[in-house]
């Protein structure tokens, strides 16, 4: 078996572990944000499936899976109710680490009946378990962020955000034409990243950096939340029936001043720093503000993910993996898109009201840094890392 790839799974684990560890056990079970699992319960799944994909699968033997996917597998139990279902937080730990060495190691004795499965073939399995744990590392990061916004940490801004009264990009320009798009390694893809595909673009503009901090403000202090005209029907409903003010995770200190909660804590806002916790819809409403308040932005756009692709392949995308960048367009499938290794990773998402996303955020783990990945989340969403780019047609 690829010994690099195992030494990056057991070092993922202890990741995982390292940030349980800083927990108390009823912080490990709490449930700070209705759309995440508590963190101790990402551990646990982690380790289930690799357990299940490994031993039930591969190798056939569900001793230990068949009593536990009641507890692990998603579509089994509540998101409220995992963490109360969790052994005390030693305990599980314990019982995570056991189970991961022992899968470890079943991996290096690399059976015939483990070498020769399909999913073997160019070391998919290994590939597929990395990216799945990286995946929840990331969630666990959210769940951190959620749980220092609860505890509401004593915010000291030493450096004020100012207003930036003179918002100004600069745009690259891309030819139109004929691109490659999705992934041409099919070992190391997500099943909606395939088969990869030939798509025309029309020339379009991409800004150098995301839309910042210091930019965000400005829409804050002109009223951007306040006013109607910015914001589409469901976008409004969303921002009033919330009572949204500023990003999910600014907070503001007796004087007005914002400040950043991240999973460590409080922290300044940088202004030339990439706006983060900003959903589909208030992305919009920037875009609309931005068109109103200069005639210069009047065509200003969310990039189609294709365009987004595009320019991180040929290199010259500035300032990438600071946040998850919206992209304009609905999560859909590919042609001739097949659902693997199994049916519900992306097939249930092509419902309409998923909305990609791409170029990962601090929290992304590198395997997951390529440009073919696609992200994706309703649109109200924004504890998940994510800001915006903006882009424009060429004429």
């Amino acid at each position: 078996m690829n010994q690099h790839l195992l030494i990056q799974i057991g070092q993922v684990h202890k990741t995982m572990h390292a940030m349980a560890n800083q927990l108390s056990d009823d912080d490990y079970r709490r449930q700070y944000h209705q759309d995440l699992s508590p963190l101790g319960w990402h551990v646990g799944h982690c380790v289930f499936i690799e357990t299940y994909w490994l031993r039930e699968v591969v190798l056939n033997d569900n001793t230990i899976t068949s009593k536990l996917e009641w507890l692990y597998i998603p579509e089994n139990i509540l998101k409220p109710e995992r963490g109360p279902a969790l052994p005390p937080i030693e305990e599980h730990l314990q019982w995570c680490k056991q189970l991961a060495d022992e899968n470890s190691v079943i991996f290096q004795q690399a059976s015939p009946a483990l070498t020769a499965h399909k999913l073997n073939k160019q070391d998919y399995l290994l590939k597929f378990i990395l990216q799945h744990h990286s995946q929840h590392i990331e969630t666990m990061a959210m769940v951190l962020a959620q749980r220092q916004l609860q505890l509401k940490p004593t915010i000291s801004v030493s450096q004020p955000l100012k207003e930036n009264t003179k918002i100004s990009y600069h745009f690259k320009n891309y030819a139109g034409g004929i691109f490659n798009i999705g992934s041409p390694h099919e070992a190391e893809a997500f099943d909606n990243e395939l088969p990869p595909q030939q798509i025309e673009l029309n020339p379009f503009l991409l800004a150098d950096s995301p839309v910042t901090n210091a930019d965000w403000l400005a829409f804050i202090e002109d009223g951007g939340y306040q006013q109607r005209i910015f914001w589409d029907d469901p976008g409004w409903e969303w921002c009033k029936s919330n009572n949204i003010s500023r990003p999910e995770t600014w907070l503001a200190n007796h004087d007005g001043d914002f400040c950043e909660i991240s999973s460590m804590g409080a922290k300044n806002l940088e202004p030339a720093g990439a706006v983060s916790g900003v959903n589909y819809f208030e992305a919009n409403a920037y875009i609309a503000w931005l068109r109103h308040t200069s005639s210069q932005y009047k065509l200003i756009r969310l990039p189609h993910e294709h365009e987004w692709e595009v320019a991180d392949k040929s290199g010259t995308l500035k300032r990438t993996g600071e946040v998850w960048e919206w992209c304009e367009n609905l999560f859909y499938p590919y042609d001739g898109f097949k659902a693997f290794p199994y049916e519900n990773y992306s097939k249930p998402w092509f419902d309409n009201n998923h909305f990609c996303l791409r170029g990962g955020s601090q929290h992304t783990q590198d395997i997951i840094r390529r440009s073919s990945f696609r992200n994706f989340y309703n649109p109200d969403k924004r504890h998940i890392f994510s800001g915006l780019r903006l882009a424009m047609p060429t004429n």
